[in-house]
């Protein structure tokens, strides 16, 4: 049964540049790994999941595929359910970026052992960006995906030193200014939109958290719209 991916699990499959194995963290499904392996993208594949039901759901996807000898379920919590080195790719998606900084903190030997991370946090995207910089990673690429009304960021990381000078490589993602990404308009619109939506709640406050979060939000919505003016 050959499957085709979503717009977001199929940037993130691109992702994969000749690894021989891969673990999916919150496989839910288990789309990811059956789609690699029956694409022969890899050879091995561990679909992992902290609930019982996803990973049974995942459990049958894999047996009616008939890929049993190639993807192992593993029931647990994040990185704690791999030895070190035995995913050459971890791919955490679809879960928060804290979550995710979280999950990788707490099993940093197995996740500096992994020649790549592929993370698609669904919020908090500047956290995940900020915690690989402080704890020996290097982002090597990010991507974006469009499904609905909605981009996902995607971020591929390798064991490694960076230093991010602007503040915007954290928060718009690294380098996309240099790379521009044909959903980059997109993505700036969308977040142009939200801080249109803090300053719209915070506008008038007099607390000084509000103060200062409708000023943050005014300054970051001039800088995205300097950098849409340049694409």
């Amino acid at each position: 049964m050959s499957m085709e991916l979503s717009p977001r699990l199929m940037a993130i499959a691109t992702w994969f540049t000749g690894e021989e194995s891969m673990a999916d963290i919150g496989t839910d499904h288990g789309y990811l790994p059956v789609a690699l392996i029956e694409k022969k993208i890899i050879a091995k594949a561990f679909a992992c999941d902290i609930n019982k039901k996803p990973l049974e759901k995942a459990r049958k996807f894999i047996k009616d595929n008939g890929l049993n000898n190639c993807i192992e379920t593993r029931l647990g919590s994040g990185l704690s359910v791999l030895q070190p080195g035995e995913a050459e790719v971890i791919v955490m998606a679809g879960m928060g970026g804290i979550l995710i900084t979280e999950l990788l903190e707490a099993e940093v030997l197995i996740a500096g052992a992994a020649k790549k991370l592929i993370i698609q946090p669904m919020n908090n995207q500047p956290v995940v960006r900020r915690y690989l910089e402080t704890h020996g990673f290097k982002i090597i690429h990010e991507d974006l995906a469009q499904e609905s009304n909605r981009i996902y960021e995607i971020i591929v990381a390798a064991p490694g030193t960076m230093s991010i000078n602007d503040v915007l490589d954290y928060q718009l993602g690294y380098q996309a200014i240099q790379t521009r990404h044909p959903l980059l308009k997109a993505h700036i619109n969308r977040k142009i939109y939200l801080e249109e939506k803090i300053c719209d709640s915070t506008r008038g406050k007099t607390s000084l958290i509000a103060k200062k979060q409708f000023k943050e939000s005014k300054t970051y919505i001039l800088r995205l719209n300097e950098v849409k003016k340049c694409l």
